[in-house]
């Protein structure tokens, strides 16, 4: 299975074509026709619906954006990197604040899983919902990882791509960049200009999407020194 969409995501013209493809595969994996995917604005600092499927707009409106700290399913995924399953909202105090809004769209259980590429960049959260108390096997969460890994790459060559054209390059790494530290600012205008060195080096594309993906509450743990190797000045 996971042949098949590796093969449906290379006929992928777009990121939005990326999510689609990901989002179906998720709801087969999940025998539910409830879901969504939301991408990661780092700059802005909260998730954003990408694609959905079977919801409405009192729905979408109160999950538009997410940010850290929210009790939802997908902000714990944020701050854990790691796949989120509440088999019973009703029963979850954690997610109360959100409790009324999910039992009107009918939904009962979700699981969000984390989109991290092969490399290690978090890039948002795929999440699938169930109208009963439901927790997914390991094989069908196992899956789901998998899936989203190949979806996490997908978008990762599509943003590089427009960095090899040189269109829009800023924007294309922009939701990927933990602003507002200033050694990401610094970053970003050095992709600007160092374009021609990306594209000699594809070790040194997967080193600054490792920068500019890391979680926020980790900045501390990187040092402007990594830049120096991988030959800026």
């Amino acid at each position: 299975m996971l042949e098949l969409m590796t093969d449906q995501l290379h006929r992928c013209t777009d990121v939005r074509s990326v999510l689609d493809c990901l989002l179906d595969r998720a709801l087969e994996l999940s025998g539910t026709s409830f879901g969504n995917i939301q991408l990661m604005d780092w700059k802005a600092g909260h998730l954003e619906i990408r694609v959905q499927r079977g919801f409405r707009e009192e729905f979408m409106n109160f999950f538009e954006r997410v940010r850290l700290d929210d009790s939802s399913a997908c902000a714990r995924v944020l701050r854990t990197r790691a796949a989120v399953v509440i088999e019973d909202v009703v029963v979850d105090r954690q997610f109360s604040p959100c409790l009324e809004i999910v039992r009107g769209a009918g939904i009962r259980a979700v699981q969000s899983t984390p989109l991290v590429s092969s490399s290690g960049a978090l890039l948002g959260v795929l999440s699938t919902h169930f109208p009963a108390e439901h927790r997914p096997t390991d094989i069908q969460m196992c899956a789901m990882k998998d899936a989203a890994q190949l979806a996490a790459n997908a978008i990762i060559r599509f943003r590089a791509g427009a960095i090899d054209h040189g269109e829009g390059a800023l924007d294309g790494a922009a939701d990927l960049s933990n602003q507002p530290d200033r050694p990401y600012l610094d970053t970003r205008r050095r992709l600007l200009t160092s374009q021609k060195l990306l594209l000699e080096s594809r070790e040194t594309i997967v080193v600054v999407e490792k920068l500019l993906a890391r979680d926020p509450w980790r900045t501390g743990e990187m040092a402007m020194s990594g830049l120096g190797d991988v030959g800026f000045s």
